[in-house]
């Protein structure tokens, strides 16, 4: 193998990777004869296939296998003996390959994780945080509750919908006659009320009339996020199948006993207290912990791998795109409104990604690891606290070495966070001035 190493930039190499004849015509040779030994031929014994058979009827398969084995085998070999640590997975890019003739040359592009010591990130001081619950959100939290409980009635004695009425609607935009994708809705339970459903469909629904088609036009700008609608005038067409009235559970001590081991509403309302100043205390701790990490990153001012920052930027725009979707977007759309604006997910991936390499180092100076048992430990949580088909996924997930791992790098990372806000000096607000640990909200990102 000859390795030839280039350094764009502080953090960035080049490894240039060149394959000897005789270590790829092992590898064919190794793969060849395991393969012999797998299949069966007609006309010939198994395990007795001769090679240029095997080559005329697998070789495109077999070859690109010992390439993608080499790669990775090789690569891991050349930061090894030259004691390289790349902070995500090397860029490769095969630059010849012609295993016939014995040819293999490649490279691998990667950043090195930065070394560094973190500094003057003990005895800080931290704003004591101030939790009070008032009646007015204990009040608010039991009506959500109440609104889960909620029961649908079909209305018998009127056919027109009107604002707050639950109605089961088949519907669909076309336009210019054609049906628009991904705007389909068939038999789905929805709501009418102002800005419900989204899109200025109640202004669709409103006033239709059960099991009679209603077709409306709507504009919408060349912005608008939906693309499949942007910039065009679309025909709704929408046949409402039942109107439902929704049925509130009275608050009152029966509602209560439904709950769990309530016999009061008055008690209820106590654990609804208890349960929202707990939240409260997890917020502020959550904000005094980033309160911190700003103020550490602040006084060591490290680079950041380029590559590092990328991955990042991907997880956040992924992370965005998969709550929009789940709110309701379609997949392609969540997905365009997600990288809208790249300037500003670049920046919050570049606080993560320096966020994650500083609290790493930390937890490195401290000592602070996740054991195996504790690692066991919260994949059991993870695991118990679904059902069905997705308790199998999750367990199947955790199975994995490297999921695994990446659950242990945030146990790690919050055990350290949760050190740093111990090791804290508690002031009241007016008293945590200057040197206090007080994020920026817009600007906090803690490491994923």
């Amino acid at each position: 193998m000859q390795i030839n190493i280039e350094s764009p930039s502080n953090l960035r190499r080049k490894l240039t990777i060149e394959l000897e004849p005789a270590e790829i015509t092992r590898e064919l040779d190794r793969t060849y004869n395991e393969l012999r030994r797998s299949v069966q031929l007609r006309g010939f014994r198994p395990g007795h296939a001769p090679r240029n058979l095997l080559e005329r009827f697998f070789g495109d398969q077999v070859r690109g296998d010992v390439i993608q084995k080499l790669i990775k085998e090789y690569t891991d070999k050349a930061l090894e003996e030259h004691s390289l640590k790349p902070v995500v997975q090397p860029e490769i890019v095969t630059e010849a390959s012609d295993l016939k003739n014995a040819q293999l040359k490649f490279s691998a592009t990667f950043d090195l994780k930065p070394e560094f010591e973190v500094k003057d990130y003990q005895g800080l001081k931290v704003p004591r945080p101030t939790v009070t619950v008032s009646d007015e959100e204990v009040q608010a939290a039991l009506e959500r509750l109440r609104e889960r409980h909620a029961t649908l009635k079909k209305i018998e004695d009127r056919e027109v919908v009107a604002d707050g009425d639950f109605i089961v609607v088949t519907l669909e935009a076309f336009h210019d006659g054609q049906p628009v994708p991904d705007t389909k809705l068939e038999d789905r339970v929805v709501r009418v009320a102002p800005n419900e459903p989204a899109h200025g469909l109640d202004e669709v629904l409103r006033g239709a009339r059960v099991g009679e088609e209603v077709r409306r036009t709507r504009s919408y700008p060349e912005d608008y996020v939906e693309k499949d609608v942007a910039g065009k005038t679309v025909e709704w067409r929408a046949t409402v199948k039942n109107i439902y009235q929704r049925l509130l559970p009275n608050l009152d001590d029966e509602f209560a006993k439904d709950q769990g081991e309530f016999q009061t509403l008055d008690e209820l309302r106590a654990a609804i207290r208890k349960d929202l100043e707990a939240r409260a205390e997890q917020e502020a701790d959550a904000h005094a912990r980033q309160g911190l990490l700003d103020l550490i990153i602040e006084r060591n001012p490290i680079e950041v791998p380029e590559s590092l920052v990328l991955r990042e930027q991907r997880a956040l725009e992924a992370e965005m795109a998969n709550a929009l979707e789940a709110a309701g977007m379609a997949h392609e759309a969540a997905r365009e409104s997600a990288a809208q604006n790249p300037d500003e997910m670049r920046k919050r991936a570049e606080k993560r990604a320096l966020s994650g390499l500083i609290v790493d180092a930390i937890s490195q100076q401290e000592g602070i690891a996740i054991s195996d048992d504790q690692l066991a430990e919260r994949v059991a949580a993870l695991v118990t606290q679904t059902s069905g088909r997705q308790r199998e996924r999750v367990a199947e997930f955790y199975r994995d070495e490297h999921n695994r791992e990446l659950l242990r790098q945030i146990m790690r990372r919050d055990a350290t966070l949760d050190y740093l806000l111990k090791n804290a000096s508690r002031e009241e607000p007016q008293e945590a001035a200057a040197g206090a640990a007080t994020p920026n909200p817009s600007e906090s990102e803690q490491p994923s």
